[in-house]
């Protein structure tokens, strides 16, 4: 009896010891986790932007979508011609009447399709998705040949500047 006794209390000091050393393992892990997210810096959500065709009446294959300010319905293509990729400048601007603007200027590429684009649809409005809502539907009245758009209708300064610091580069 007596050595079965030895026996378990040198099992029990042995089970401590490694109980000990497994606490200390995840105790250091831990702190190598809480180190590493304490310096590791995500990237800033970028907002997306998409230029679409559209359509004031239902077309197979378009999707509907509303503006929220306008309350405008308008069947759009699911895949944008230009997107926040095809932007070598984003800045600020005023409008008239003392709203926030963006001025996107687009790049050679860029400018070409929206080219091709405002030709192929004039009289026909032009979605612009902010984040995968209808943000603004302008109608095309002529040829855009500059590489140059215009956003506005933002509910504030700072939602503006946020897509300008978003989409500069």
């Amino acid at each position: 009896m007596k050595l079965l006794s030895s026996s378990s209390s040198g099992l029990g000091r042995a089970r401590a010891r490694i109980a000990a050393k497994a606490a200390a393992t995840v105790f250091c892990a831990l702190m190598l986790l809480a180190g590493c997210a304490s310096e590791t810096r995500l990237p800033p959500a970028e907002h997306r932007l998409g230029i679409h065709p559209a359509r004031t009446a239902a077309l197979d294959g378009l999707q509907v979508m509303t503006d929220r300010h306008s309350g405008v319905r308008l069947w759009v293509t699911p895949q944008p011609v230009l997107t926040e990729a095809d932007v070598r400048q984003a800045e600020m601007a005023m409008t008239p009447d003392g709203e926030p603007a963006v001025i996107l200027t687009l790049t050679d590429q860029g400018r070409t399709t929206l080219a091709a684009l405002t030709r192929a649809y004039l009289g026909q409005p032009l979605a612009i998705l902010i984040d995968g809502e209808l943000r603004l539907a302008p109608i095309i009245q002529e040829p855009v040949l500059d590489g140059r758009v215009a956003l506005a209708g933002f509910d504030t300064l700072e939602e503006a500047e946020q897509l300008v610091g978003d989409w500069r580069q």
